[in-house]
């Protein structure tokens, strides 16, 4: 029975951290979805309200773990970073579709719909990124393949944000409320918070390589 008392537990941590990339994968999703489908905006709204929650709950659960395992499968400041990071996504998501919610926008239109492509794209790679990570396979071609279109992504979304940005306040495109000053500081924030969404996603492939060198 004392033997018991000294064994290390098992860690479940790599277990919560894949749920929380799932949950981000699930949140893109929807947020695609609404960007494809604006009659779902509201529906989207209150189910990303609540992944963000369940979102919170599992990073406590993580955060508890760490300071409780005494064997982990990465260095603690390893999985507070992948866990952080995550989270960070997922409450811009949530940002995104409020903002878009409460700021009544009554239309979809091709920026938000090239944004959330890039965005479910990005999220897709993370989670397989966390996938190899947790099987040890950061040498593999496949992960390095991963960062590669994470940096990828991003710029694309960079190039997307200056075009955008040249629409709003050179052209005064229709699709952004025309003249209307007020329309143009909501969308500018709106895409804003997309383009810092997609740099939080390059920062992973950045994680990645360092996890790469440190662990494979």
């Amino acid at each position: 029975m004392l033997v018991r008392l000294f064994l290390p537990k098992k860690s479940k941590i790599f277990d919560n951290i894949i749920q929380l990339s799932l949950i981000a994968k699930e949140a893109a999703q929807i947020l695609k979805s609404i960007a494809d489908n604006w009659s779902r905006l509201k529906e989207g709204y209150i189910m990303l309200e609540k992944l963000e929650g369940d979102a919170d709950d599992l990073v406590h659960i993580i955060t508890d773990e760490v300071e409780k395992v005494f064997i982990l499968p990465l260095d603690k400041e390893d999985v507070k970073e992948l866990t952080d990071s995550l989270d960070d996504i997922i409450d811009n998501m949530e940002q995104i579709v409020n903002r878009l919610y409460i700021y009544k926008i009554l239309e979809s239109n091709q920026a938000i719909k090239d944004f959330s492509e890039l965005i479910l794209q990005a999220v897709q790679e993370i989670h397989k990124g966390i996938m190899l990570v947790r099987d040890r396979k950061m040498g593999s071609e496949e992960f390095v393949s991963c960062c590669e279109k994470l940096h990828d992504i991003e710029n694309q979304g960079d190039k997307l944000h200056r075009k955008i940005l040249e629409e709003m306040m050179g052209r005064y495109s229709p699709e952004f409320g025309g003249r209307d000053a007020l329309s143009i500081i909501k969308w500018k924030e709106i895409f804003q918070t997309l383009e810092d969404t997609l740099d939080i996603c390059e920062d992973f492939a950045i994680t990645f390589g360092r996890l790469r060198i440190k662990y494979a």
